[in-house]
């Protein structure tokens, strides 16, 4: 069932933001971000086939994928990704209904189980049908989870990549330096959760920030869409009892976020997007301190983007959020952006779909030909004759050259 929202600003934002978790992990993220202070100038919304995982999420907007078995039982698909598919599916129209009306997404969840690995490029596909700025923070399985969902979340990654503005990957792996190592993996899971729901916060407070992104979702996402990157997010918070210097607390604890990495990370970036959230009661001085001592971490060079936020349930509290991105390959190698269009945000060294296609028009100029994909026979052997590749045209295989000839006029 899916329950009415009115997409209308939360008090005290200029901008609509909805928080959208899909899955049962994503279900259980948005139920620990609602009870995070300061998370009620978001819109939350979650998606899933399971009745039950909807019911406990706290969300103030929920779609129960339907299909002939959840129908009948109001289970999940049970790690099926194709039940989660065509479930999701089915849901086109409500999500676009969800969606509508809104200047930012995020979408949550962790990849390799059924409803999210399946549906998600559902809801990728009607955001930019709807030319919704759209940003996805995903988590991916821990190493002592099973092949099969480490590979499904691969693959799902590959799919989402060409077809997403921003995309964020976290490891649930980098977990384990804040877990003891006798952990039950129940506790493990619930710590994800956590930390993920605190991570998706402090993405929104970037979105959020007055004097970070300006008016559009570019400014974000131009660090970001030139090239190869990896991502890292941290989130570090301390209030007026924690002593009279709160930003360097929160500094400290933003270091120790598991899915940064420590200092080190930030010392590697090549660009860093840094949030300072503070209620009515923070003042210039300690907003400035706190930069400057971020700041003075990141080594020469990095592009630094800085912003504020106030938040009327951070009253005597501030927080930092910052994500770090690092460069897989230099910027001389990288592709220009494609007339001020954003490709993804990467967490993965892909090259876009795009951007091959940018990269083929290129060479030929003349004569526009294509390599037209093989569908459901990509996997087959290659057709042979003497040593010829007989899927190869003549003309190429000969090295014959074609041009556009005379129109004779």
């Amino acid at each position: 069932m899916s329950d009415a929202m009115d997409n209308t600003p939360a008090a005290g934002s200029d901008k609509k933001i909805i928080i959208i978790g899909i899955g049962g992990n994503g279900a259980r993220i948005i139920r620990s971000f609602s009870h995070l202070p300061g998370s009620a100038v978001y819109d939350t919304a979650a998606i899933d086939t399971d009745r039950e995982s909807l019911g406990i999420s706290g969300a103030k907007s929920t779609i129960q994928a339907e299909s002939d078995w959840t129908i009948k039982s109001g289970l999940g698909c049970g790690g099926d990704i194709m039940k989660g598919e065509r479930a999701i599916a089915r849901e086109r129209s409500r999500i676009t209904q969800m969606i509508t009306g809104y200047d930012y997404i995020i979408v949550t969840g962790g990849l390799g189980g059924g409803t999210a690995t399946g549906g998600i490029r559902t809801v990728a596909s009607v955001a930019k049908g709807l030319a919704v700025p759209t940003l996805f923070l995903l988590t991916t399985p821990f190493s002592f989870e099973s092949y099969t969902k480490r590979k499904n979340a691969e693959d799902c990654i590959s799919e989402l990549l060409p077809i997403t503005e921003a995309l964020i990957t976290l490891p649930n792996d980098l977990l384990f330096s804040t877990l003891p190592p006798d952990s039950p993996a129940d506790e493990a899971f619930a710590k994800a959760s956590e930390e993920m729901a605190a991570s998706v916060f402090g993405a929104a407070e970037i979105l959020r920030s007055r004097k970070l992104i300006g008016s559009d979702f570019a400014e974000f996402s131009a660090i970001l869409q030139k090239r190869k990157t990896s991502c890292a997010i941290g989130i570090g918070r301390a209030g007026s009892d924690d002593g009279l210097d709160r930003c360097s607390l929160a500094l400290e604890r933003m270091l120790e976020s598991p899915f940064l990495g420590g200092s080190a990370r930030l010392e590697s970036s090549n660009a860093v997007i840094l949030t300072v959230t503070g209620g009515p009661d923070l003042q210039i001085d300690e907003m400035k301190r706190a930069i400057e001592n971020a700041s003075a971490i990141l080594p020469q060079g990095v592009n630094l983007m800085t912003g504020t936020s106030i938040n009327q349930d951070y009253a005597e509290q501030v927080q930092l959020s910052v994500l770090a991105v690092r460069y897989d390959q230099p910027p001389e190698a990288a592709l220009p952006p494609q007339h001020g269009k954003s490709d993804s945000l990467w967490s993965q060294t892909v090259t876009s779909a795009p951007q091959k296609k940018q990269q083929a028009d290129m060479v030929q100029d003349t004569f526009k030909l294509e390599t037209i994909s093989k569908g459901i026979f990509s996997k087959s052997a290659a057709v042979k004759y003497r040593d010829e590749d007989l899927d190869v045209p003549t003309f190429q295989r000969r090295g014959i050259a074609i041009d556009k000839g005379s129109t004779g006029k």
